[in-house]
């Protein structure tokens, strides 16, 4: 027999004698297993991986939307309405997670990064109301004085001051009275990316200058305001 021939052979008899088997095992472990029984086994199994996976899954395409649309993108602070609030500026947007670095909000170092990371699924930014900050933001400070002045442009002027003096730009200042003391509003414009209050420091400034200021003689500190 010609040997090129006999390996050629046993080439092709190999993988069907190998599926024939199979077929043949198959058929006797068919015959003493129910299909119906498989068929749940089998939809169980896929119904588990599919729990599991739901969120990487979430996660995985929120990842793309991100990349896609250009808003959630490293460097952009963001606050996650969610409870506890999350507040941070963007490390990285990864497929699965975004690393922020944490933002203290409240009273609780307000506007500071904190040092700390915090990795949050994508699908979290996805699925919860975010709010994405700006290049530059529009904040407030509201200070409460016994109006040692009573010109109020003096006052008004003070906060004014105050503002420019921490390099903000002033929106607007108004006063208004609230029981015995004198609210003064006022509205700046702001950068995200300070690492210390502006507000602290804003409304130290505006005390100074107000206790600087001398007061008129025969003015009573609790003036009323309508």
């Amino acid at each position: 027999m010609n040997p090129r021939k006999y390996l050629k052979d046993e080439r092709t008899t190999a993988p069907t004698n190998g599926l024939n088997f199979f077929w043949s095992y198959y058929g006797e472990v068919a015959q003493l297993v129910d299909t119906s029984l498989l068929i749940t086994v089998a939809s169980a199994l896929a119904l588990g991986f599919a729990l599991v996976l739901k969120d990487y899954i979430a996660s995985f395409t929120a990842g793309i939307v991100f990349r896609s649309v250009g808003h959630i993108k490293r460097g952009r602070r963001v606050k996650i309405l969610t409870v506890p609030t999350i507040k941070g500026d963007i490390l990285n947007v990864g497929p699965i997670r975004t690393s922020l670095m944490e933002v203290g909000d409240g009273e609780r170092l307000p506007s500071v990064q904190t040092g700390r990371v915090v990795k949050v699924p994508n699908f979290m930014l996805l699925n919860n109301p975010v709010l994405i900050y700006g290049d530059t933001i529009i904040d407030e400070v509201i200070a409460y004085t016994n109006c040692p002045n009573p010109d109020l442009g003096i006052v008004i002027g003070h906060m004014k001051e105050a503002i420019a003096s921490q390099g903000h730009k002033v929106i607007e200042v108004g006063v208004y009275q609230k029981e015995d003391r004198l609210v003064v509003h006022g509205i700046f414009e702001s950068n995200p990316r300070d690492l210390t209050d502006a507000r602290s420091n804003i409304l130290r400034e505006f005390l100074e200058k107000e206790n600087k200021e001398p007061k008129v003689s025969g003015e009573s500190s609790g003036n009323n305001l309508h």
